[in-house]
C-alpha cells in the first residue's frame, strides 16, 4: 500500500470517526475537543484551537485547544467588517498571506496567535452565518499545506460548523421552551389565583362561611386523589369546588345570612344558585363547560331526590359527587345561622346514613380512608384535621370509620 493510499485511508477514517462523534449524544464540549484532535491528527498538526462565535457581543471564545495551555475560555473581539469577511470566505485562509483582508485582526491578536503559532485560519460558516474559527499551526514536518490538506480542513470545518449550528439551534430551542414553560406557569398561577379570588368573593356574601370555598376545594382534591384521579380531571374538580357556589353572587345577602328557617319562597330563591352558576360559567370556553356542569350538579343526590335535575347514580358527574360530600362535610363542621357545628361522630353518622342516598358510596369510602390516614399520621398532607381540630375521641372515631368502610365493602358502588 502506497504512502498516498495510507494517508487517504487515514483521512477517510478520521472523517468517519468525526461524523460519528458529531451525530452522537456526547456533551458538546467533548465533541468539539474530539473534532479538533481528529483534524490535527489527520494532518499531523501539533497545535490548534477551535473558537465559537457569538453575535452579542461580537466575539470568539476558544472552546477547545491543543498545544496551548490555558487557552480555552479566552475571548477574541471581532469587528463587524471582519465578521463579514470571514463569513464570506469559503476556504481556509493563510495568515501569512499579504492580501487576506485580516491584517488588523492578526495585529490585534498577535500575542495569542503567536502562542498558537497560527498558520492557517478556517472559518466555519453555515448558510452564510459565521459559526466560529479553527486556528491551525504549521505541520510537524514544516511542509506546506497541500490542496488535499486544504480540502480535508475544509471538509472537517464544515462538519464542525454544522455541529455548532445545530447546538446553537438546540440552545435557542431550550431557552424558548423554558421561557414558554415559565409563561405557562405564570398563566396557570394567575388562573388559579383568579379562581381563588372568585371563591373568596362568593364567601364574603355569607358571614358564616369564611374560607368555605377554599376548604371545599382542598377536600375535593384530596378525595379525588384518594380515588386515583389525576391530571386535568383533578384540576377541573378543584376549580369546580372553588366555584360551586358562584351563583350565590346574585342571591340576596339577607336570605344567605337568615338566622331563622327559610320560607318556601326563600328556599326556591336560594336553590336557583346552581342554575345561575351554570349560566355564568358555561359561557366560558372549554374546559369550563365540564366545570360548569359539575357545579350545576353539586346538589344532585345519587337516589334522584336532589336538584335541579333530579339526576341519579351515574347520571351525576363523579366530580359533582365529590364536591357534594366536601361541601356537606364542611357545612357540618362549621357554625351556620341555624345551628352550631356538629361533633365529628355525628357528622360521620350523617355521612353513613346518607351513603347511597345523598352521597356516592365510593366517595364516602374514599373520604373515610383519607381521614383514617390523617388520624394515623400516614397521610402526606392533612386537609381535614385542621378544620376538625384535635378534640375528638380518636379510638371511637377510628372504630367508626373502619365500621363504615366494612359496611361499604359489600355495598354496590354508585356510578
Amino acid at each position: 500500500m502506497s504512502l498516498l493510499t495510507r494517508k487517504m485511508l487515514h483521512n477517510l477514517t478520521a472523517l468517519t470517526e468525526l461524523s460519528s462523534e458529531i451525530s452522537s449524544t456526547h456533551k458538546f464540549e467533548e465533541v468539539t475537543r474530539t473534532s479538533l484532535h481528529t483534524l490535527l491528527g489527520a494532518l499531523a498538526i501539533p497545535r490548534g484551537a477551535i473558537a465559537r462565535f457569538s453575535n452579542t457581543p461580537r466575539q470568539l471564545k476558544l472552546v477547545a485547544a491543543k498545544g496551548l495551555a490555558g487557552a480555552v475560555g479566552k475571548r477574541i473581539s471581532l469587528g463587524r467588517d471582519e465578521v463579514d469577511k470571514l463569513a464570506a470566505r469559503a476556504r481556509p485562509i493563510g495568515l501569512q498571506a499579504e492580501r487576506n483582508g485580516l491584517a488588523h485582526f492578526v495585529t490585534r491578536n498577535g500575542e495569542l496567535l503567536g502562542r498558537l503559532r497560527a498558520h492557517t485560519l478556517a472559518p466555519m460558516v453555515v448558510h452564510g452565518e459565521l459559526m466560529g474559527l479553527i486556528f491551525l499551526s504549521e505541520k510537524f514536518t514544516g511542509e506546506p499545506y497541500t490542496d488535499d490538506d486544504i480540502e480535508i480542513v475544509n471538509t472537517i470545518s464544515r462538519h464542525i460548523a454544522i455541529a455548532f449550528h445545530n447546538h446553537r439551534l438546540l440552545v435557542a430551542s431550550k431557552r424558548k421552551a423554558e421561557e414558554n414553560r415559565r409563561l405557562y406557569r405564570e398563566m396557570r398561577q394567575i388562573y388559579h389565583d383568579t379562581v381563588r379570588a372568585f371563591g373568596a368573593a362568593i364567601d364574603l356574601k355569607d358571614a358564616y362561611t369564611s374560607g368555605h370555598s377554599d376548604r371545599v376545594a382542598k377536600y375535593s382534591e384530596a378525595i379525588a386523589r384518594e380515588m386515583g384521579i389525576t391530571g386535568q380531571e383533578l384540576e377541573h374538580i378543584g376549580v369546580a369546588a372553588y366555584l360551586h357556589d358562584i351563583g350565590k353572587i346574585v342571591v340576596d345577602r339577607a336570605i344567605i345570612n337568615n338566622p331563622r328557617p327559610l320560607t318556601e319562597r326563600e328556599f326556591a330563591e336560594l336553590n336557583k344558585h346552581v342554575s345561575t352558576g351554570y349560566e355564568i360559567l358555561s359561557h366560558i370556553r372549554h374546559p369550563w363547560k365540564e366545570i360548569a356542569y359539575m357545579t350545576k350538579c353539586h346538589h344532585e343526590k345519587v337516589d334522584g331526590t336532589g336538584y335541579p335535575g333530579g339526576l341519579r347514580g351515574d347520571e351525576i358527574p363523579l366530580g359533582s359527587k365529590i364536591v357534594t360530600l366536601a361541601d356537606s362535610f364542611d357545612a357540618m363542621m362549621t357554625d351556620r345561622p341555624y345551628r352550631s357545628r356538629l361533633p365529628l361522630d355525628r357528622a360521620l353518622s350523617d355521612l353513613q346514613r346518607n351513603a347511597g342516598k345523598q352521597f356516592d358510596v365510593g366517595v364516602v369510602a374514599a373520604f373515610c380512608r383519607l381521614l383514617l390516614k390523617e388520624i394515623s399520621g400516614a397521610a402526606r398532607e392533612r386537609v381535614f384535621i385542621p378544620q376538625i381540630g384535635i378534640k375528638f375521641d380518636r379510638e371511637n372515631i377510628t372504630g367508626a370509620l373502619n365500621s363504615m368502610l366494612a359496611d361499604f365493602d359489600g355495598a354496590p358502588l354508585q356510578g
